[in-house]
């Protein structure tokens, strides 16, 4: 009868209706819907993007023409009573701006959104490797919880064993108090492993930006295979090259010369002096007495032109040739840097790849036969408790180890991708 009630709760459990295989509250992600809606939602890219409308004002205030100035009132009026004519005037003032000011306002400010987009380009790029990276710690987190878990797992059937051999006089209380103690101190591990988990989680929500708070308190169903990073295969010379061509930081500092070279020409530009042409209406009012003068009007222009003299000190033009250099300077470092990041990353990631396949060759297998065959002996009088637990240590340190090296290999896959800006990487 008790065989018939276990078999029925077993069916129940596993009937689909009753149970489901996602628990309520939870939020699924695979790796490139998770990297969608942090590019949907996160803020500090959302703050970037700004940038590129704040350069894109700045050329619509780079086309402004200088106000023209319009000036009237009361020119004179005799306040001696000696029959003087009263006079009023307007006056019309407009700028000229000369050296092709405005044209090199509007490149400079060409070359400033030009430098905002390939600026918030390359945060994107920045940000998706962070993204990715967080995702591979979640997903190792989620591994060693397991691992710890299915370790927890042989301690209770350890202690189960010790119980029975005790019973039967096979063994001490000793060795029984001594599993027992194992599997306790195992299970605070297993805890620290869920916290691990859900602050990996937690950390993958900040991302998210405008969509975290949906998922700030729910459990994250995250899909993916550390192992599908290994075993890439990678054209060295091929990714210098596409980098070179592609990666946005180097866009930007190249950017940044023919920005540097806008503002020489513009600081050209503002050394060349403006002049002012004026033109104004007088009308003077009859007078009457011993002038008897009769109303008139008066037309007038007028040039107005600074003299120069500060364009003695070429401060400013030092400045923007100075600053022009140095551009230069920062560009041919970052080739120099992008193309040197690139060999790193390979480099990091082949090693990576090799620690993963050392593990996968001999050394899981090897330690899970060694655990194997201790419990065998163990179970049968022909090996120590600590003979035993020697072993799960080692199996525990060699999974931990190749869980590490997975890792490493998927932080490093990342690492070529966000160097070559060739982005395909998947889990």
């Amino acid at each position: 009868m008790k065989r018939l009630l276990g078999a029925c709760a077993v069916m129940l459990a596993l009937w689909p209706g009753v149970v489901s295989a996602e628990p309520e509250g939870t939020s699924r992600f695979n790796l490139a819907g998770y990297l969608q809606e942090v590019a949907k939602g996160n803020l500090e890219l959302v703050a970037q993007r700004t940038n590129v409308t704040i350069a894109q004002a700045q050329l619509g205030i780079a086309k402004v023409f200088p106000n023209p100035q319009l000036t009237g009132g009361l020119l004179q009026y005799d306040i001696s009573k000696k029959d003087n004519p009263t006079a009023t005037t307007v006056q019309l003032a407009v700028p000229l701006e000369l050296g092709g000011k405005r044209s090199s306002r509007i490149s400079v400010a060409e070359s400033g959104v030009s430098v905002a987009q390939a600026d918030t380009e390359d945060f994107l790029r920045l940000l998706r490797a962070a993204a990715a990276n967080a995702y591979i710690d979640s997903l190792h987190a989620r591994l060693v919880l397991e691992r710890k878990r299915r370790t927890l797992a042989s301690l209770e059937s350890l202690v189960a064993v010790n119980t029975q051999r005790l019973r039967v006089g096979d063994i001490g209380e000793a060795l029984l108090v001594q599993s027992r103690v194992e599997a306790q101190q195992f299970r605070a591990q297993v805890i620290s492993a869920e916290g691990d988990v859900r602050a990996t989680d937690l950390a993958l929500v900040g991302f998210m930006g405008n969509a975290a708070a949906p998922h700030m308190r729910h459990a994250l169903d995250l899909g993916g295979d550390l192992r599908a990073a290994e075993n890439a295969n990678f054209d060295v010379e091929g990714l210098v090259r596409h980098a070179m061509a592609q990666r946005p930081d180097l866009r930007s500092a190249k950017r940044r010369v023919a920005l540097a070279r806008s503002v020489v020409d513009l600081t050209h530009a503002n050394r060349v002096i403006d002049v002012t042409l004026g033109a104004n209406w007088q009308h003077n009012f009859a007078t009457s007495g011993t002038t008897n003068l009769p109303a008139s009007d008066w037309l007038g222009g007028t040039l107005s032109v600074p003299l120069p003299f500060s364009r003695v000190y070429r401060g400013d033009l030092d400045a923007a040739y100075a600053a022009e250099t140095q551009s230069n300077t920062i560009a041919r470092a970052a080739e120099i840097h992008v193309e040197v990041e690139v060999r790193q990353a390979v480099a990091r990631y082949q090693a990576a790849s090799s620690r993963v396949k050392l593990y996968t060759q001999d050394v899981l297998s090897d330690a899970d036969k060694v655990l194997e065959k201790t419990l065998y002996n163990y179970q049968r009088g022909g090996a120590t408790l600590v003979e035993v637990l020697v072993a799960q240590r080692t199996v525990d340190d060699v999974y931990l180890s190749y869980y590490d090296a997975l890792t490493d290999s998927a932080h490093t896959l990342v690492e070529v991708q966000q160097a070559s800006a060739f982005w395909n990487f998947g889990l």
